[in-house]
């Protein structure tokens, strides 16, 4: 469940005068949530220095990676001299020590670390010198390999409500949503199209995770194919391939969080409270909560959160938003 960001630091704060702070925190959230801002509060943890930004943090010997070049890629490296590579971080961690005695090594956008990088970082994550705080901070922690993501602590981050910021993909959703408030609903038919409205924009969103992934494997293609055997084309061919299906699921699981986000406040306006997930659609949200008695929403919502449940099981995608969609708009 994610947190709003002063309540995780509590959390930090609490684990830490417990004498019970981890060694590695996978720090995550969408746009608008500031992990680096987050991350550079649980510095301090640790750390007598206070900073607002990872750059400050770098001048009191904090090791921070970011992804490099024109790929956006965080690599291995050739040697630990090469800045912003794991080999870098490798040498330096154990090199430096930040006011208060600890070791930080922060890893930004970490998802753009290459597979050869993350089984390098497995190292350091495995076996950190005495008093290390690594902390990866990501949007896609699909991405990442799960023999990292078993050795990390999650901390899901929400971003405040004014402050969220939604891509193309969630806007188009929260457009078809207002409509929903303003249009009959309770046929079939009108189910069926609201479910046609959220697989298409599934299915651009893949169809452009899929061409971004594609696009950067030919350039790798063409960087690497004059040195490397075809040992190497396959493996990395399935690499992408997982990688654009992680890419995909992270970001599907994103808009049914904001389906069931904008169902909440539908819910929250029934009963009069103040906190909205999505003020800025309180119109929309206030319509249908007088349109549904309390007894239907409850419904409702029990039948969307059935579907993110079968989501992330080996069930017929599409069939499953049918049934649940049929469910939950067409009565």
């Amino acid at each position: 469940m994610p947190f709003k960001a002063d309540h995780a630091l509590n959390l930090l704060t609490r684990a830490q005068q417990l004498g019970r702070l981890g060694h590695a925190y996978l720090i995550t959230g969408p746009r608008g949530a500031d992990l680096e801002g987050f991350a550079s509060k649980a510095l301090s943890l640790v750390s007598p220095a206070r900073h607002a930004h990872l750059e400050d943090w770098a001048q009191e010997g904090a090791v921070i990676l970011r992804p490099q070049s024109k790929s956006r890629r965080i690599t291995i490296g050739d040697s630990g001299d090469e800045v912003g590579t794991i080999r870098y971080l490798e040498r330096m961690i154990h090199r430096t020590t930040a006011p208060g005695g600890y070791k930080l090594g922060i890893i930004v956008d970490a998802e753009r670390m290459n597979i050869q990088a993350q089984n390098a970082f497995l190292k350091t994550l495995e076996e950190p010198p005495d008093r290390t705080l690594l902390l990866l901070l990501t949007a896609h922690p699909g991405q990442l390999l799960t023999t990292i993501l078993s050795r990390v602590i999650e901390i899901p981050l929400l971003p405040p409500a004014e402050a969220r910021v939604f891509d193309s993909h969630e806007k188009k959703l929260l457009s078809v949503l207002q409509q929903l408030a303003n249009r009959a609903s309770g046929s079939i038919s009108a189910a069926l199209a609201l479910k046609a409205d959220f697989q298409a924009i599934i299915d651009k969103l893949y169809d452009e995770i899929k061409a971004e992934q594609e696009e950067e494997f030919e350039k790798e293609q063409d960087h690497y194919k004059q040195t490397t055997d075809g040992s190497w084309l396959k493996q990395r061919e399935e690499e992408v391939t997982a990688q654009i299906e992680a890419r995909y699921l992270q970001r599907r699981d994103a808009l049914m969080d904001l389906l069931l986000a904008w169902m909440g406040d539908v819910a929250r306006q029934q009963v009069g409270a103040q906190h909205l997930d999505l003020p800025q659609y309180r119109e929309a949200t206030s319509a249908l909560s007088s349109r549904w008695t309390p007894e239907e929403l409850t419904k409702r919502l029990r039948y969307l959160r059935q579907l993110d449940q079968h989501l992330h099981t080996n069930v017929n995608e599409g069939l499953a938003l049918e049934v649940a969609f049929i469910q939950a708009f067409g009565r």
